[in-house]
């Protein structure tokens, strides 16, 4: 190996003694082996200094420090990476053996790629799998669904090095608890970014939740963090931020009970399809853009079509209808498909282990 590693692995550690040795033996065993393992110790009082000590591995790099927070820990291992890329991960999750090399191959034959993350799966307290999860493939859905929320699961992400650097970027502690979403809005104002639709890494969602004190300040910060891109990629676009919640709440399902919400379901989506028209304006050559215009029809006509139907539904699904002369077979398809698999988990509930789950809304104690 040289002595500039071609990935520097980032991994804080807090008190995260119970599942350090997958997420440390799942980096080690890497198909890929050309990279140095930055391990941030913030603190633990649990045994995790002496798990990590246990390994004679040179690749690991184990820094001890005072207690500090997952966002000064991660621009400390930021700073300490030597790697041309920097892949991410969390000591709770367990990576794939072949993630940094598929990761690796993709950004070395797209220059023009940035940031790339990877589906995940998730799995709970003990390893059960729980369902896949999965962010949007290309630039122009990242894009677009950067408006509403993170485009990439944080923990599957390499992006390459010299973009934080010559740029000046890294964490921001104001956004505590997205972190992550508002990095990937200001990189992206650099480069392009992706994601491989292969899970190459378990996500696992367990019992340390945030407090609900922690999940509103994790809302409102969500909330600034969208606006803030909106009004940067949309600027003639205006919306409120009250909008920017209820837009959460609806497309997003990332939300707390918000009374009076589903009233006004008709009227948000006609704004969201003004602002997915100002959108495709902006990126008119775009690829993907019939692609997106599909996928996106298909979300607002599962909203508008839900009982009781509300005044002013007709002028919407003729606007979607527009957009796509396909959607009413597309949508009866969806339709059947969706009742199919609420059958397979028993009543018409749903179900974690059919539906997945959303890392997004299992945020984990930092």
């Amino acid at each position: 190996m040289s002595s500039s590693p071609c990935v520097s692995v980032v991994m804080p550690v807090f008190n995260g003694e119970r599942y350090l040795k997958e997420a440390v033996e799942g980096i080690l065993n890497q198909t890929f082996g050309d990279f140095e393992f930055i391990i941030i110790n913030d603190g633990s009082t649990d045994n995790t200094r002496g798990i990590l000590e246990s390994y004679a591995d040179t690749r690991i790099k184990l820094v001890e420090q005072e207690h500090q927070g997952l966002i000064a820990s991660l621009n400390r291992g930021l700073a300490i990476a030597g790697g041309e890329y920097v892949a991410r991960m969390d000591s709770d999750d367990i990576a794939a053996p072949e993630r940094l090399e598929k990761q690796v191959a993709f950004l070395r034959t797209h220059p023009k790629i940035g940031i790339l993350g990877t589906a995940c799966r998730i799995i709970d307290d003990n390893g059960r799998d729980l369902g896949v999860r999965r962010w949007p493939i290309s630039d122009l859905e990242i894009r677009w669904t950067s408006l509403f929320s993170s485009p990439f699961g944080h923990p599957t992400v390499i992006l390459r090095r010299d973009i934080l650097t010559k740029h000046g970027l890294e964490y921001a502690d104001v956004f505590h608890m997205v972190e992550d979403y508002d990095l990937w809005i200001r990189a992206l104002n650099h480069t392009r970014g992706a994601n491989l639709d292969e899970p190459l890494l378990k996500y696992r969602v367990h019992g340390d939740r945030v407090t609900s004190k922690f999940r509103d300040q994790q809302l409102r910060n969500h909330d600034a963090v969208a606006l803030r891109a909106i009004r940067e990629q949309l600027p003639e676009f205006v919306i409120t931020p009250e909008q920017v919640s209820q837009f959460r709440g609806l497309f997003v399902g990332v939300s707390e009970p918000m009374p009076g919400l589903d009233a006004l379901r008709v009227r948000l989506a006609e704004m969201y399809l003004d602002m997915l028209r100002a959108f495709m304006n902006r990126f008119p050559e775009k690829p993907g853009l019939d692609a997106l215009k599909r996928q996106e029809a298909l979300k607002v006509a599962r909203l508008v079509f839900r009982f009781p139907l509300q005044p002013g539904w007709r002028r919407v699904v003729r606007r979607l209808i527009v957009m796509d002369h396909g959607l009413p077979w597309s949508f009866s398809a969806d339709v059947w498909k969706e009742a199919g698999r609420r059958l397979r988990c028993g009543v018409f509930e749903p179900s974690p282990r059919c539906g997945g789950s959303n890392p997004s809304r299992d945020a984990r104690v930092r």
